[in-house]
């Protein structure tokens, strides 16, 4: 096999970092990782000629008998039915022009075709294109690849790739090619195996998905770097289910080995019933499904700036004059003053600011919590990024650049302004040093306990500065009010699958003497009952459209 033919990569095909790094070798082809955004791809590709010999007839045939080839057919329908059920609840309703890019056989597309869908597909396998067109009973899949194809601009409402990004030598410029074709607000919907799994965290270096026409692997975090780079928001992450036989997991495993698994597998299959073999059942492995909207993109990014104020008379002045002055290059910027009914002469200064064209002003009846007063300015925000920034001076402004870069760069949707790497000696209240000790030991603990239930490393998951792609906020529904918010908050987006990158920031933490407001009898019970709460229940509680 000459490798030497195939494509080499000098940067990341998503966030175009040049910080690579070898892996592993897997069937002969080095895997390569973006030590930046997470990527995992293989570099060198194999050539054209290579995945021109995978891509034979044989790649989407199942048994070769009438029993097992209508068994794997009833199989694929029952999936493609599961597909549609989320596409529908998605978009709201069936109907509308449907194009689905390496559609293989058309499972989908005959499904799709019966609810109502005008349907159309693109298979670069000859024999796959034959088959489909016979079943759906007419020149409905053309050969090729969407370059190839030459569909004229804003034709469809929905595209759907299934399984296919992973093949692609260069998915943002597919992405690219799909938003093109999509009328606006058109849907994608899109399967791809998944780094973050169970299989592959299970199998690591022998996860059955690192196949030679796999040229690149996503997780949650990467897949949605790649939509957002390439205009697509309001995406939605979910485990891709599927309806499997044990049939068709015994025949997977043999043409694709993976030591142990597949002997063990064999040998269940020796000594099981045919009746059972070849049951049907739902099941979740390597997968995920993501679906999202093209939307207008802006010529020039917005942050928009969340500041929740309380009683912050002696600070807020100050704050409010150095973050309307703020200059962020290459950015929009507007402010969303959240102001709490202050006793103490604050909410007549944030009327004044509330005169700027930047500023928007969200007055509150009664105060209710920092966390109410953020989630009321989550519903008021219209920028690309978000970041929340406290009434008082205990951050440092100048910290903004260095925060949002890894956001602007498509490395990163979710950045921490880690406070300082050792958590014991965060406060140093010279007023008041027991106080401080017993705050440090506190967030040592419930930082170990958030960490444990996450599975992450997270230094200072606490921190006011979180700084986020707006879009990652999609889907998901807020409820607490005061300092269980950073909980809730934190909780909810790493299980959505970002992966927070911590930077450190300028930090001067503030005594209760000079106005910090956390309560150390009431909050860690709400910590505590937040961090099993939000944990636990559902990540998303409605429908997203």
């Amino acid at each position: 096999m000459n490798h030497t033919e195939g494509l080499l990569l000098s940067c990341c095909p998503i966030c175009e970092s040049p910080r690579l790094q070898y892996v592993f070798i897997s069937h002969g082809y080095p895997v390569c990782q973006c030590r930046d955004c997470g990527l995992l791809f293989l570099n060198q590709q194999p050539p054209d000629k290579v995945l021109a010999e995978i891509y034979d007839q044989e790649y989407f045939l199942g048994p070769r008998t009438p029993g097992g080839e209508a068994a794997v057919a009833e199989m694929k329908h029952a999936t493609a039915q599961l597909y549609l059920k989320q596409l529908i609840d998605y978009c709201g309703r069936p109907g509308g022009k449907l194009l689905e890019i390496g559609c293989g056989n058309g499972d989908f597309l005959a499904v799709a075709g019966q609810a109502g869908f005008e349907v159309t597909g693109i298979e670069i396998s000859p024999h796959a294109v034959d088959t489909a067109n016979r079943r759906l009973g007419g020149e409905y899949v053309r050969c090729g690849t969407l370059e190839t194809a030459a569909i004229p601009g804003e034709q469809f409402d929905v595209c759907t790739l299934f399984d296919t990004i992973e093949h692609t030598r260069n998915p943002l410029q597919l992405l690219q090619k799909v938003r093109e074709i999509l009328k606006p607000g058109g849907i994608l919907f899109l399967s791809t195996p998944s780094l973050d799994s169970w299989s592959a965290r299970l199998l690591k270096q022998n996860w059955m998905e690192f196949k030679t026409e796999h040229l690149h692997y996503f997780d949650p975090q990467t897949i949605q770097n790649a939509l957002a780079k390439t205009g697509f928001a309001r995406v939605t992450v979910t485990p891709n289910y599927k309806y499997l036989t044990l049939d068709y997991i015994h025949n997977h495993f043999q043409r694709f080995k993976v030591p142990v698994f597949t002997r063990l597998i064999a040998l269940g299959s020796r000594f099981m019933p045919s009746t059972l073999r070849a049951r049907r059942f739902k099941v979740v492995a390597s997968g995920i499904n993501v679906l999202g909207r093209s939307l207008p993109v802006r010529e020039k990014p917005r942050l928009s700036v969340i500041v929740p104020v309380y009683n912050e008379r002696n600070t807020f002045g100050e704050l409010m004059n150095a973050l309307v002055q703020k200059n962020l290059p290459g950015l929009e910027k507007e402010i969303v003053l959240v102001e709490s009914n202050s006793t103490d002469g604050t909410r007549e200064e944030a009327v004044r600011y509330g005169e700027l064209p930047e500023v928007k002003l969200v007055l509150e009846d009664r105060p209710q919590g920092k966390g109410h007063a953020v989630r009321n300015g989550f519903e008021h925000i219209t920028g690309d990024f978000v970041l929340i920034q406290d009434g008082d001076l205990e951050y440092d402004l100048n910290d903004y650049n260095q925060l949002l870069e890894p956001l602007l760069a498509y490395r990163q949707a979710l950045v921490l302004g880690s406070r300082h790497s050792n958590s014991w000696k965060m406060r140093r209240f010279t007023d008041q040093p027991l106080l401080a000790v017993m705050m440090n030991l506190g967030q040592l603990l419930f930082t170990g306990l958030l960490n444990l239930s996450l599975g992450q490393r997270m230094k200072d998951p606490f921190t006011m500065y979180k700084v986020f792609r707006r879009d990652c906020l999609y889907g998901l529904t807020f409820e607490a009010n005061r300092y269980d918010f950073d909980f809730e908050l934190i909780i909810k987006l790493i299980r959505k699958g970002y992966r927070p990158l911590e930077i450190p920031i300028n930090y001067r933490s503030r005594s209760y003497k000079e106005g910090k407001k956390v309560s150390l009898l009431r909050d860690p019970l709400l910590w505590l009952r937040a961090l099993v709460k939000f944990r636990f229940m559902p990540l998303y509680r409605h429908r997203t459209r």
